[in-house]
């Protein structure tokens, strides 16, 4: 594919210099503008203005395709911000429910030991309040 463009551009440049060399009539171009008093008489050979409408046209995509290709990067640019955004945004949110998640589990078990120690006291409670009951009915 890298070399046909090459070969395409050399076809065309033998066939041009083919065209230049068996069209050499002369041509008059006209062209006036009345409203500027403007008038403009050239005589040329006939490739001449075939070459330049070529050319014209060429330059004219080159233009436009910088144009379309400058409208696309900022496009992509824009777009490669909107996902480092996004991105960011997403690690961010990641970060904040592995925070809560381990402040959860923390909290579990906090939880755990205090209900623990609360049943512990209430087994030493209940020990203590039968021994004593032990120790009445032993008197």
């Amino acid at each position: 594919m890298r070399y046909l463009s090459l070969i395409l551009f050399a076809v065309f440049l033998v066939f041009s210099i083919d065209f230049a060399t068996q069209n050499t009539e002369m041509v008059v171009m006209h062209y006036s503008l009345d409203w500027l008093n403007f008038s403009y008489q050239s005589e040329r050979p006939v490739f001449v203005p075939v070459f330049f409408s070529f050319a014209f046209g060429i330059i004219f995509c080159v233009f436009y395709f910088f144009i379309y290709h400058s409208v696309l990067l900022r496009n992509l640019r824009k777009q490669k911000k909107e996902i480092k955004r996004l991105k960011d945004s997403v690690a961010t949110e990641r970060e904040k429910h592995g925070s809560m998640e381990e402040r959860n589990s923390e909290l579990q078990k906090i939880v755990e030991r205090v209900q623990n120690g609360v049943d512990g006291q209430a087994d030493l409670e209940s020990q203590e309040h039968l021994e004593g009951e032990t120790a009445k009915s032993a008197q």
